[in-house]
């Protein structure tokens, strides 16, 4: 029930004296502290574990590769905008790491003489497939190639790490018809 006896004895060689004491011990609880990672595939966290409470313990989120640290939510965390922070433990707590996949922009554009058929402009998740786009030459023109030296047309650009652009260029195709 949390009280123990205790006995102390002073013993200065002649006297010995007993005193009895009696103490009450209130262990301090402990609560168990969760920390999840939202999405799961988004990153990963550190931190979980039993504290003791009023203890303040660390909590770490790292992103996977293509996705970054939004915030923290749940109570009692110092600053959730900061992927390592502190939580205050004074109950049971699962402070969540919100990470969000990584966006790029797909941006096509037609170059003189020419214009472009499907979504010039794309928004892509990382590491997923743009839509295909095709450059279309003005009459008496043709095709070359885009700014980065494709010549496949239409194009349509997959694995998606980083934004780009790309220019389609257009040449006159019979130039000594002039």
């Amino acid at each position: 029930d949390g009280r123990y006896q205790l006995r102390l004895i002073a013993d200065d060689g002649q006297v010995k004296t007993f005193d009895d004491l009696s103490i009450l011990v209130n262990p301090i609880p402990q609560h168990a502290l969760t920390v999840a990672a939202a999405p799961p595939q988004g990153g990963s966290v550190t931190g979980s574990g039993g504290f003791l409470q009023g203890s303040t313990q660390p909590i770490t989120a790292t992103p996977a590769i293509g996705w970054h640290f939004v915030n923290w939510t749940g109570s009692g965390i110092a600053n959730p905008v900061l992927p390592s922070t502190t939580v205050a433990v004074d109950a049971e707590k699962t402070p969540t790491a919100n990470f969000a996949i990584n966006t790029y922009t797909l941006s096509y554009t037609a170059g003189l003489n020419g214009s472009l058929t499907g979504n010039a402009s794309q928004t892509i998740d990382h590491g997923s497939n743009g839509t295909s786009v095709t450059a279309v030459p003005a009459t008496g023109y043709h095709f070359v190639n885009w700014s980065d030296g494709s010549t496949t047309n239409p194009r349509a650009d997959t694995g998606i790490t980083a934004s780009l652009s790309f220019t389609a260029n257009f040449e006159l195709t019979n130039p000594d018809a002039n």
